[in-house]
């Protein structure tokens, strides 16, 4: 570990992502023993004579999964920081602390490597690539997507709201970092097609001929390449269609086999199955998984989105 280059990532994500002031109180959660990241937010936290707790949570469970365990914690905090190996995106308590107002800070399976890149990335230039995105989707109803290895997918997104990373003042939040994507939650019984997975976390590989179909927006036939997904994802409403997301990081430029990076990929496309209540979607799920296409060509009600 670069101590060096670790506290200085720490201490951009807490003066230019967060906009951290000393009145806040500060929530770290965690899902393992020891982990480097958590620990540089404690240093420098300490130094700022910061107001913190930390509360560590079970590894146990499915990304963005219920965690009522520590809901009182999450709403006691002005700004959340979770760095753990599961997501808490799209939890229900994540949700309800947001809307009081807390900025949530989620990185589910970071690495040391990815957790460095953020000091790479323009956070400027994200904001301005999202709102071109935006500008784009906004309004829109139908979405295709079709690729070379040949996803096929079709769908609705009449009257859903988007969502960018944007530069957001005085009000709560729940991002990702590293940042840089746009989305939305499909109508879910609106999509049809087909899905070839090319890399999801590194269980299936490009030469694992995994495939999905999809019928009516739930996933209704797959191939054996895919059964690791198709297992991890079969649990109540689980094989349902979440969201799509769009990334514009252009720092993130391959896949890793790890989500929270590769759903940033610039010119990348992601297309998720399980919860989605918490954007807007109607799909309450205890799952959610992304799947990344790379150099789609999508369609916004028959015109090519342009990155």
């Amino acid at each position: 570990m670069n101590k060096k280059d670790m506290i200085d990532t720490v201490k951009n994500v807490l003066d230019n992502f967060i906009k951290i002031n000393s009145r806040d109180k500060i929530l770290l959660v965690k899902d393992k023993e020891k982990d480097s990241i958590t620990e540089v937010f404690i240093e420098e936290l300490k130094d700022r004579n910061s107001v913190f707790k930390e509360v560590r949570i079970t590894a146990d469970r499915g990304h963005s999964s219920p965690i009522p365990e520590i809901a009182a914690e999450l709403m006691w905090a002005d700004v959340t920081i979770a760095p753990t190996t599961k997501s808490i995106t799209h939890c229900p308590e994540t949700k309800r602390a947001e809307e009081k107002g807390s900025r949530i800070v989620t990185m589910p399976d970071i690495t040391e490597e990815i957790f460095l890149k953020i000091n790479k990335a323009d956070f400027k230039e994200i904001y301005e690539s999202c709102e071109k995105i935006l500008k784009q989707v906004k309004n829109a109803d139908k979405i295709s997507v079709n690729s070379e290895n040949g996803t096929n997918i079709n769908f609705s997104v009449k009257g859903r709201i988007w969502e960018g990373d944007e530069a957001e003042e005085g009000k709560g939040f729940v991002k990702n970092l590293p940042t840089g994507e746009v989305f939305c939650a499909p109508i879910e019984d609106s999509a049809n097609g087909i899905i070839f997975i090319e890399n999801w976390r590194n269980k299936i590989k490009p030469d694992s001929n995994a495939w999905i179909k999809i019928k009516k927006g739930k996933i209704v036939e797959w191939s054996p390449g895919a059964e690791s997904f198709i297992k991890d994802q079969s649990v109540e409403n689980g094989l349902i269609i979440a969201e799509f997301g769009i990334g514009v990081n252009k720092e993130h430029k391959s896949l890793i086999g790890n989500t929270l990076h590769d759903e940033k990929i610039h010119g990348s496309v992601h297309i998720a199955f399980g919860n989605n209540v918490s954007f807007g979607g109607k799909n309450k799920s205890k799952v959610h998984e992304d799947l990344i296409i790379m150099n789609p060509k999508v369609l916004v009600d028959g015109k090519q989105l342009k990155w």
